[in-house]
């Protein structure tokens, strides 16, 4: 790892030992100066970390804590792709390293777990600096599309580990609400891939 990445992960782990920190916010608001340090340093991550998967979106794994309480990623967005209309079940601290993501927020109108109703409450263009969170239930609908110009690469601090990781997919023709696990499709890259979409 490099010093950039190491100094996050201290700050995750003291963010979520505090006691003082009560709630997501809280803490995300904790682990943020360690993205902007990282986001800033000259050698954020390792190079081979900023690959997509044969020009897939892809999640490439920068970090597992070993007790299961939350993961690092460099999520790479190849320009032009999307994620689709998805939700993260708990929370998340994003950093974005290169190129532009334009993300859509939604609200659940209605979310019953297997069927949902969801109405677009912003949309915003994040580009090399940006940090932003993930805080359930209020911000966890959410699509990401790669803007370029170029890869969008963003590093995730996300809640648990990627195949533990709730992540639910919005099918927009029907309202219906599908599994969307993050699989391991090469050792240490994980994809979404959602179950169940006919």
């Amino acid at each position: 790892m490099t010093p950039a990445l190491e100094a996050l992960v201290a700050a995750t782990e003291t963010a979520l030992a505090d006691p003082s920190l009560t709630n997501d916010r809280d803490r995300a608001e904790a682990i943020s100066p360690a993205m902007a340090a990282l986001l800033d340093d000259p050698i954020p991550i390792p190079n081979e970390a900023r690959q997509s998967l044969d020009g897939l979106a892809v999640g490439n794994l920068l970090y597992a804590d070993p007790t299961a309480r939350f993961h690092l990623l460099a999520v790479v967005f190849p320009e032009g792709t999307s994620s689709g209309v998805h939700h993260h079940g708990c929370w998340g601290v994003i950093g974005y390293l290169n190129g532009s993501d334009e993300e859509t927020r939604y609200r659940a109108v209605r979310d019953d777990g297997d069927r949902a109703e969801l109405e677009e409450v912003s949309r915003h263009r994040w580009t090399k600096g940006d940090i932003t969170y993930l805080i359930p239930p209020h911000d966890g609908w959410h699509r990401v599309k790669s803007a370029g110009p170029g890869d969008g690469v963003s590093v995730h601090v996300l809640c648990r580990t990627p195949l533990e990781h709730p992540h639910r997919f919005w099918d927009r023709s029907s309202g219906a609400v599908l599994p969307y696990p993050f699989v391991e499709a090469a050792p240490g890259r994980f994809r979404a891939e959602v179950t169940g979409l006919s």
